[in-house]
């Protein structure tokens, strides 16, 4: 079944990885008619935006969700901050289960959604999981300088992706 995309003027959606604008001055309608990885503006979190450990998980899987040749790199990458944001966070593990279950399953678009509840989560909110969560702590505690040494290393992983990436796009 076809999918239809209202697009504001000036709006962008991403499918599989290409960037589309609407650069006229009126609202149009995209009618999607397979398969494929879409995503709109909104939705989308930059680099420079993931600047709290839910939105680099949230970061990861868009990116694998995007952009389907680096897809195990991105879930590498993913899977491992999620693993930091459970040591750090335990009250978060039914939410990050849920996200891992929709990851095993090939539903990154679901993933996408519940790393949402992640973030707000992560922001001090009720996490729509089953079991209460209380309000979120620091993800990274002072002192824990393996955890530290390790975030590093997965955010130099994400820049390296996106270098390669951008170097991708410009070709």
């Amino acid at each position: 079944m076809p999918l239809s995309i209202p697009l504001p003027a000036g709006a962008k959606i991403i499918i599989n990885g290409a960037v589309i604008e609407n650069s006229g001055s009126a609202n149009i309608t995209l009618t999607v008619h397979n398969k494929a990885n879409i995503l709109r503006d909104k939705d989308v979190v930059t680099p420079s935006e993931a600047d709290t450990p839910a939105k680099e998980i949230y970061h990861a899987v868009q990116n694998a969700y995007l952009f389907e040749s680096n897809r195990d790199e991105w879930l590498g990458v993913s899977a491992g901050l999620m693993i930091q944001f459970e040591q750090a966070q335990p009250a978060a593990a039914p939410v990050i289960e849920h996200i891992r279950e929709l990851i095993r399953e090939d539903k990154l678009y679901n993933a996408l959604r519940a790393c949402r509840r992640l973030i707000s989560f992560e922001a001090g909110q009720r996490a729509e999981t089953p079991a209460a969560t209380p309000k979120a702590e620091p993800a990274v505690r002072a002192g824990d300088a393996g955890k530290k040494q390790e975030l590093a290393a997965i955010k130099d992983k994400i820049a390296e992706l996106e270098k390669r990436i951008a170097a991708i796009d410009e070709s």
